[in-house]
């Protein structure tokens, strides 16, 4: 029988994810023990969060470089813990390269793994596959692609269906209309990522309000991401307002269009149904070895599930405030445009697969 499960996870879109399976693991068995490594929101279903989320939170390839004494350091100290008080089984959730090394050590301990939100590996050349194959017990896969990407080469798959179907309130949203006099943006959960995008959304901004002086802002805060640290990159913008993470979905769907970095975000406006334009800039040596390592044609999660561009990808030096006003121009002055791409995030709602992920993911790990 299982007392203890340990959750594993290091970012804050795997948070909201960790939080909600840990959520739907205590409501399926509610004398389970759940801790492990996270943030906010894996402690606020339940679950005694160890380790902080935040002492791994790097954007860039010098700050993982200079970074990686800490790394290795918790990796050090998530292993010695299981080692004096093992869980039953552990879950990772997505960041491959922090959580498969360490899913090696646990399947060596004795303890079976679960992989929950798979890693992207199909999408860049990358090692992990060995790992997966030999000492995870079963991916559980989000995305409808990637079990037979998974089952083909050597790993036990299961399809759940994307957490976010479980996570975001869709059918409360869809009774709520866009407001086309609202932008609203989403610059990322890292301070590094936001110090590059963040001045871009204001410039962008500030050329929207000298044109439509009626147009009102929004910035979605990220947990862990102080809302002095975003008005201080906002820095000569017009009046913005900063959203809390929980009205971020809210935000998403009275907004007429959002400019969002890439990632986990994407998916969110897709499925909420809201035009979204996506940005991504890294340090020069990142985006090199991002360049060489891509397998994808898209960045946004969107975009993938589709095999086609429903929302624009700005990426590195093309995303400049200058790019991005005029795609958002050209959008505002012709509303048709907005319309007829929100018709096709239906679709895209509908690809990324039915609810009930958490459900199902929870049944798996509990009747391993």
């Amino acid at each position: 029988m299982i007392r203890k499960i340990w959750i594993n996870c290091s970012e804050a879109s795997g948070d909201m994810c960790a939080g909600a399976l840990a959520g739907e693991l205590l409501r399926q068995c509610p004398a389970l023990e759940i801790g492990g490594l996270g943030g906010p929101m894996l402690a606020r279903a339940g679950a005694t969060v160890h380790f902080s989320m935040d002492r791994i939170c790097f954007s860039g390839f010098c700050d993982v470089l200079l970074g990686l004494p800490k790394i290795f350091r918790l990796q050090r100290e998530i292993i010695a813990r299981w080692e004096c008080d093992p869980p039953d089984v552990i879950v990772m959730v997505d960041c491959p390269d922090f959580n498969l090394p360490l899913a090696k050590a646990a399947h060596g301990m004795g303890i079976p793994v679960y992989y929950f939100m798979a890693p992207q590996l199909w999408a860049w050349r990358q090692k992990g596959l060995d790992i997966l194959r030999e000492h995870v017990r079963t991916v559980i896969c989000g995305l409808p692609f990637e079990p037979e990407y998974f089952r083909d080469r050597g790993c036990r798959a299961e399809y759940a269906g994307h957490p976010l179907h479980d996570i975001i309130p869709l059918e409360a949203l869809d009774a709520q209309r866009p407001r086309h006099d609202r932008i609203g943006f989403m610059p990322g959960s890292r301070r590094k990522e936001i110090a590059f995008l963040l001045p871009v959304f204001s410039h962008v901004a500030a050329m929207i309000h000298r044109e439509h002086p009626d147009m009102t802002f929004a910035i979605a805060r990220a947990p862990g991401i102080d809302g002095g640290f975003l008005r201080a990159c906002w820095a000569g913008g017009p009046a913005v307002r900063i959203v809390e993470p929980e009205g971020r979905f809210r935000m998403i769907r009275t907004s007429g269009l959002v400019l969002a970095a890439s990632g986990t975000a994407t998916l969110e406006t897709a499925l909420i149904g809201t035009p979204t334009i996506v940005c991504y800039k890294l340090d020069r040596p990142a985006a090199f070895l991002l360049r060489r390592l891509a397998l994808s044609r898209f960045i946004s999660l969107t975009n993938i599930l589709s095999q086609q561009e429903i929302f624009p990808e700005y990426l590195q030096e093309q995303a400049t405030a200058e790019n991005l006003y005029r795609h958002v121009a050209a959008w505002l002055h012709t509303p048709g445009l907005l319309q007829e791409l929100r018709d096709r995030l239906r679709e895209v709602r509908r690809i990324a697969g039915p609810a009930g992920g958490m459900r199902a993911a929870a049944s798996t790990i509990l009747t391993h």
